[in-house]
């Protein structure tokens, strides 16, 4: 059993017209605390992201796109809403997290 709390456990994904993948990716991410950071999207990412209750932070497109600006607008918008998360897991959207992953980590 992983000594981390599913409970203090938050996630930010981030992504760019990846549809399915996203589809994929969000699904496998269910229960846990999460922000949907997207970089401009033409496709119906964002709409699919809030149906599954991700909080969805849509970038500025006066400022160029990069992951790591995604991943810190994402990590300031989920400790805000939940100050007391001890870990955030980052994911790209074309990635699905495995359904015991948390009990495989250290």
């Amino acid at each position: 059993m992983s000594i981390v709390e599913l409970s203090k456990v938050g996630v930010v994904a981030i992504g760019r017209n990846e549809g399915e993948r996203l589809e994929r990716c969000l699904n496998s991410l269910t229960g846990l605390p999460l922000v949907y950071v997207d970089s401009g999207s033409k496709d119906q990412s964002v709409a699919f992201a809030r149906s599954v209750g991700a909080h969805c932070v849509e970038l500025d497109m006066s400022r160029p796109f990069t992951a790591a600006r995604a991943r810190n607008t994402g990590f300031r918008a989920l400790l805000e809403m939940h100050p007391d998360l001890q870990w955030v897991m980052f994911v790209d959207g074309d990635c699905e997290v495995q359904p015991d992953w948390l009990e495989k980590s250290p």
